[in-house]
């Protein structure tokens, strides 16, 4: 985060100062205000490519996938298991941000890694997961994706590219709100998106 330090602090902005004014408002979004910038990705081949199509029935018998709806201006592929103690975080901060902007239009897509389609839902239940998860029993999306350790995160954009891959859940939440504020005019804004 980019830290200023003023040299005095304003009793007031006067919002008819034209030039001072947007000025001032563009300090705001220098220091912090607004979405800012994008955060910083894990290394990873996919980053600013266009993700790997897919659509696949999740284990409530919805299908998702990319590219989404046209209502999904972005989409959160998260890829874990019941055994990884990481995504025992990181599946619960996920479900707030599919809670908190699924009317904006995003999508959380989870992709389960275990054995079987029964373990998936139950560690899905125990952790409060209420997005769509796929059980990917072949391991097929896990080796398209690239995915070698879990927890790992993929925030795609409407057009369909990779814009951020990491572990961070905070990371993740930035990262979709860095996009959809990139078009915000651009998209309805209403209903599911696995619609």
């Amino acid at each position: 985060m980019v830290q200023a330090k003023a040299a005095s602090k304003p009793s007031s902005i006067d919002v008819r100062g034209g030039v001072g004014a947007l000025l001032a408002a563009s300090a705001l979004l220098v220091l912090g205000c607004g979405p800012g910038a994008m955060p910083a990705s894990v290394r990873h081949p996919l980053v600013g490519s266009a993700a790997p199509e897919f659509h696949a029935e999740s284990t409530s018998a919805v299908t998702v996938g990319v590219p989404g709806t046209r209502r999904t201006r972005v989409t959160v592929i998260d890829f874990w298991a019941s055994w990884c103690a990481s995504c025992s975080r990181t599946m619960p901060a996920l479900d707030r941000l599919w809670r908190d902007r699924k009317a904006d239009g995003v999508a959380v897509i989870g992709v389960n890694v275990d054995d079987s389609e029964a373990a998936a839902e139950a560690a899905a239940h125990q952790l409060g997961a209420t997005f769509p998860i796929v059980a990917d029993l072949d391991q097929r999306l896990t080796g398209t994706y690239g995915v070698a350790q879990v927890p790992l995160t993929f925030v795609v954009d409407g057009a369909g590219t990779v814009r951020w891959v990491g572990r961070d859940p905070e990371g993740a939440r930035r990262a979709v709100d860095v996009l959809l504020s990139e078009r915000s005019s651009s998209y309805p804004r209403a209903g599911s998106v696995f619609e």
